[in-house]
């Protein structure tokens, strides 16, 4: 698992994964904007935490922003346990956007989404 943030972007059929892996605070910020931007026009888009080992307050903040533009991240996947999770758990983000344990379950979900607008 990479240390140094790196962000990966999966095009599946009906959604966009946008993961996150290593550590992700000032320095990656930047490109996570970048990156969710891009997605924008794709439509739905998951954020995947599973292999981040780290994220700060910046990184929640532009899942903040993220979330509050219509269509933009449709769930978020985050391991229990995790120092991603506790982070996102602490700021109550769940209450702003789908939180699930798993990547599978975060596409299951955003799949079903799509389908059904």
């Amino acid at each position: 698992m990479p240390e140094i943030g790196q962000i990966v972007v999966e095009h599946l059929p009906s959604v966009v994964v946008v993961a996150l892996c290593g550590e992700h605070d000032a320095s990656t910020v930047a490109g996570l904007k970048t990156e969710l931007a891009a997605t924008a026009a794709a439509g739905n888009a998951i954020v995947d935490l599973s292999e981040a080992t780290f994220i700060d307050s910046r990184v929640v903040g532009v899942l903040f922003q993220a979330a509050a533009t219509p269509g933009r991240i449709v769930a978020i996947a985050a391991a229990p346990g995790t120092l991603p999770r506790r982070l996102i758990d602490m700021v109550a983000l769940s209450t702003t956007i789908p939180l699930f344990d798993s990547r599978v379950a975060a596409v299951a979900y955003a799949t079903r989404s799509a389908s059904s607008s």
